[in-house]
């Protein structure tokens, strides 16, 4: 079954997080893209969350590696 690619805007902030470390093992779907603030946009995933990471287990590794988009672009 492929899985359903999905996205997460506001992904470096406190519920962003809980979504990805909630579709992390997700059967269903999969996290292609995560957008947040300007300051974050550019980062990959891992260095944007890097001090601020607020879940208990460590950043999904399918997610890491993502590059944050600016989630004010259209």
């Amino acid at each position: 079954m492929n899985k359903i690619q999905v996205g997460v805007l506001g992904a470096t902030g406190m519920v962003g997080q809980r979504y990805i470390a909630l579709l992390e093992n997700h059967p269903w779907f999969e996290v292609t893209y995560v957008a947040a603030s300007p300051r974050s946009a550019g980062k990959p995933y891992r260095e944007a969350v890097e001090n601020r990471w607020l879940i208990g287990a460590d950043i999904p590794a399918g997610v890491a590696g993502l590059v944050v988009q600016d989630a004010n672009d259209p």
